[in-house]
């Protein structure tokens, strides 16, 4: 059996690898990026589509070829998709075809925090429900042999703090089952929905569902846990795991397997159990259900619908507690990172008082000060659309000085057909696009996409020059230009398109300043790189991977309770390395032996704003999220969010700042996380050894020597 330190993305893409998945498809979005990243690193074929609906196309494809493939998005993702996932339900699949939606409950990185378990229901597909890295390898392998059993799609719905957060996971040392070779069968009837043909598919899609949930039932991914009977609770999800710490005597039974439900599981503990509450992030999905069926239990109330779960709001729904939440301290808001290209769009556009249609990307920090220059933002190539809109109704003073602003990526994705529709339905006074070209898909880590003619592992490939394709169109005026060369030139040819009451396309081109080194490397045609972010590949780190030591003890060392649970908040700005420091902490703890938990958001506070990480390890670890007010140590990389996040210590925890580290000692500043960890390193009695293999696996070859310089530094300090 092998010990692996894994965030649920990666467990995912490990089991799709030993699943045997022949193609993995997807398109970028937070917090389902990495899987498809994951994969390609341990050797899978995985390809960024231009959008989702795309993906899950080919991805069908595939799985009619009676390939097993796998296909990843975002939840708002699924939106996009969901016109092929609702028939693909009817055809059915001849290979197995798991569809990931990660969920975003708290809106890290997203527009809303929509519940897809409700797709699961409105498609008719099962839908499973990791909780932690275990169950999402676990769960996906499942996915596969549900979908083969059935020859039906399955979706399997993380959520950003599975698949973010990183634990221990145990994966047998034999190999997967060998996959039967793709090959294409001709089945007219099931596969060419016309109605005469869609009508029988939509009863054998619920005599298929209806035998899922009698499986269910009998042999599900679910578990009955008996505590005492004054409370039971019925959980999914993350939700299950904060469940278990905030009320661990309790009778639990945990739901793998969210549709189709095994309600007479369900109605049997309900009626075992003097009070029976549902623990679930989002919509009331299992609550509404259960209770339809007749079964009495308690919903959270509605204020808890809201946002993330943690421990703490479970113990105040277990307490009916409907008072007011106190407010979080205010952190620090993101920004456009310094000398970001976009800066000089938004600074032109808030000096001629545009009304500036916005779009998805990192690009909508414009609408924050200083520039404060967005006006609308709602869905991936929305910006076109709603513009248009806008150009059509509004009196001629305004609508001249409506202008869409789109990116790269985001216009590949869903902008193409908007930039038809302003050919097609061109309003009175013409319309003004910009593309903000920089080179990469740079909100959700720097991926490319058909516009950077490179693919998903940076190889070179078919590439669409969006002036090409736009002048093809029949769009009169088309500029492409660097808007950071000569602001004031760019300036004036917005003005000048505007004034011109014609349709004009702008180009902002200039690469992107944090991915511009290694898209330099790509365009130089050298092997892929990740330094610049100090990743390591996945198959790297499972090699790497090596059997727990034993524990080093003093007599005043935190661990004279090995049950005890030590909590760590590593907190400061985006860019300063909190989460490279939490993986390091997490990989020490889960060299010295220890059950680990490490969990964070990806999200626009990379972009400058606050960030923070919990790092949890004892012998066993629920909830990856520390509750408030339990941390034993604060390590606060910036001085500013000292105060924010000080209401998350114990009364009697431990500050570790960086005012204690001289940061002249330093041979490279941007050490100074792995300076505190060494401060830091000095209370838990963790073997040297493991701190040392952390920094080293964690980090690039040619930055461990600084890196092991400033933590030893920081022991000293």
């Amino acid at each position: 059996m092998r010990r692996l330190l894994l965030s649920g993305d990666e467990a995912v893409a490990l089991a799709a690898l030993e699943s045997g998945v022949r193609l993995g498809t997807g398109y970028p979005g937070t917090p389902s990026t990495e899987i498809l990243e994951a994969f390609s690193g341990l050797g899978g074929r995985a390809q960024w589509s231009p959008n989702e609906k795309v993906a899950l196309e080919v991805a069908i494809g595939a799985a009619f070829g009676g390939a097993r493939a796998l296909c990843t998005m975002k939840h708002v993702g699924l939106n996009v998709a969901a016109d092929p996932l609702f028939t693909v339900a009817y055809t059915g699949v001849s290979g197995g075809l798991v569809i990931v939606s990660a969920d975003d409950p708290g809106m890290a990185s997203s527009q809303n925090e929509q519940d897809n378990r409700r797709y699961a229901e409105a498609a008719g597909v099962p839908a499973l429900e990791p909780s932690d890295s275990q169950e999402a390898y676990e769960f996906t392998a499942l996915a596969f042999e549900i979908s083969e059993r059935w020859e039906i799609p399955v979706l399997l719905r993380l959520t950003t703090r599975v698949c973010h957060s990183k634990t221990v996971l145990h994966v047998p040392e034999c190999a997967a089952g060998a996959v039967p070779l793709p090959r294409f069968t001709r089945d007219i009837h099931s596969r060419v929905m016309i109605p005469a043909n869609a009508r029988p598919a939509h009863r054998r899609l619920r005599a298929k569902l209806q035998a899922a949930r009698e499986w269910n039932e009998a042999s599900g991914p679910n578990r009955w846990m008996e505590g005492e009977r004054a409370l039971g609770i019925i959980a999914s999800g993350a939700a299950y795991m904060h469940a278990r710490e905030a009320a661990p005597a309790a009778s639990f039974l945990k739901i793998g397997m969210t549709y189709p439900l095994p309600l007479d599981t369900i109605r049997k503990f309900a009626t075992g159990v003097e009070r029976c509450v549902v623990i679930e992030e989002g919509d009331p999905f299992l609550a509404d259900a259960i209770r339809a069926a007749g079964i009495q239990v308690e919903a959270k109330p509605e204020m808890y619908r809201f946002g993330e779960l943690n421990v703490e709001r479970v113990r105040r729904i277990l307490a009916n507690d409907v008072s007011p939440e106190p407010p979080l301290p205010r952190g620090t808001p993101p920004q456009l990172c310094p000398g970001c290209p976009h800066r000089a769009v938004f600074s032109a556009l808030r000096n001629l008082g545009c009304i500036v249609s916005g779009d998805i990307g990192c690009y909508s920090l414009g609408v924050l000060p200083p520039f404060e220059a967005m006006d609308t933002l709602v869905c991936m190539g929305a910006s076109v659309g709603v513009g248009l809109g806008l150009r059509h109704v509004l009196p001629p003073g305004q609508r001249r000085k409506v202008v869409s602003v789109i990116g790269d990526s985001t216009f590949v994705h869903s902008g193409i057909t908007g930039l038809v529709e302003m050919i097609y339905n061109p309003p009175e006074d013409g319309h003004v696009l910009i593309i903000l070209d920089n080179g990469t898909t740079a909100m959700t880590g720097m991926q490319e996409h058909p516009g950077t003619g490179r693919t998903l592992q940076h190889t070179a490939t078919g590439k669409m020059i969006f002036e090409d394709v736009i002048r093809a169109l029949g769009i009169p005026r088309v500029h492409v230009i660097d808007p950071t060369i000569k602001p004031q030139e760019f300036e004036n040819l917005i003005a000048a398109c505007l004034d011109s009451l014609d349709l004009s396309v702008v180009i902002a081109r200039r690469d992107c300043l944090l991915a511009a080194s290694a898209i330099r490397q790509y365009e130089k045609c050298l092997e892929p790189v990740h330094e610049e972010k100090g990743r390591k590949p996945l198959a790297d780190a499972r090699g790497s991977v090596r059997a727990a030591t034993a524990r080093e003890r003093t007599p005043n060392s935190l661990f004279q309770h090995p049950a005890r649970t030590i909590n760590i908040v590593i907190a400061g700005l985006g860019g300063q390395g909190v989460l490279k420091a939490s993986d390091i902490a997490a990989d020490a703890a889960f060299r010295a032996g220890f059950d680990v938990k490490k969990s964070e958001l990806h999200g626009m506070s990379q972009r400058g704003g606050s960030v923070t990480s919990d790092v949890r390890f004892g012998e066993s670890v629920l909830s990856p999220m520390i509750p408030e007010g339990e941390a034993d140590f604060l390590v606060a990389i910036s001085p500013e969010q000292v105060e924010p996040n000080h209401h998350l210590l114990r009364p009697e925890g431990t500050l570790i700042h960086a005012g204690l580290i001289d940061a002249g000692a330093l041979k490279n500043r941007k050490s100074v996380n792995v300076a505190l960890l060494g401060k830091l390193s000095r209370s838990l009695q963790l073997p040297d050894e493991a701190w040392m293999e952390a920094i080293r696996a964690n980090l690039p070859e040619k930055l461990h020597e600084v890196n092991l310089n400033a933590f030893a530094l920081g022991r000293k300090a």
